[in-house]
């Protein structure tokens, strides 16, 4: 709410905040079609669901007053585990990419920094793919988007990936502390100096 009305840049975008507390509980906040996911012991145990007013067509925060506000935002909770892995990252990101592609990426990555990079690498290489079946081009048939009826006769559908700009977050709680009867919390290992999970952080950008 704080940085939306700070804002003096003409435009709209999507937004997603995570926030772990000291009680092992990650908050989120969503506005639009970022998303969130939680992988444990290689299974996605946690998603995030989009907000749109149609299909391709997300709700966003905007400096006019059509838009969005904080108040749509889309509020949830996770109790986090010790080795719990987060991915999130933006819509480009999500639309280029499968949950087994994302599991497989972090399951042989040696951490978040080389998950992150390869996972961005992977979603950008599938956006530009025009031959890659998407999870965009099989959300867009699943709403009755697809090629001419006379090209369907031919076999043909609509695939592809969407060039968009992909930023991926990935992180990892280090270690986790039941609370006790004294209502001592959770303590996370130190890295770089934070007392924050493991994270790494990787982006690409495109022009269409």
């Amino acid at each position: 709410m704080k940085a939306h009305a700070a804002t003096s840049s003409i435009g709209s975008a999507t937004v997603i905040v995570a926030m772990l507390e000291k009680t092992g509980t990650l908050k989120i906040a969503s506005v639009g079609d970022c998303g969130l996911k939680v992988i444990r012991k290689g299974q996605v145990m946690f998603s995030t669901c989009p907000q749109e007013h149609y299909f391709d067509c997300p709700y966003q925060l905007s400096s006019e007053a059509i838009g969005q506000t904080s108040q749509d935002a889309l509020v949830c909770t996770v109790n986090l585990m010790e080795g719990d892995m987060i991915v999130s990252g933006s819509d480009g990101f999500f639309d280029n990419i499968f949950d087994q592609e994302i599991l497989g990426v972090i399951n042989e990555s040696l951490g978040t920094d080389e998950a992150a990079k390869a996972l961005a690498e992977l979603a950008r290489k599938h956006s530009v793919d025009v031959t890659f079946d998407s999870p965009y081009s099989m959300e867009a048939r699943s709403r009755g988007f697809d090629v001419p009826w006379w090209k369907k006769l031919l076999g043909a559908k609509l695939v592809g990936g969407k060039m968009d700009d992909i930023t991926v977050i990935v992180a990892q709680v280090k270690t986790v502390v039941i609370p006790d009867d004294e209502g001592s919390g959770v303590e996370l290992e130190k890295v770089g100096g934070e007392q924050l999970a493991a994270a790494g952080v990787a982006s690409t950008e495109q022009n269409e």
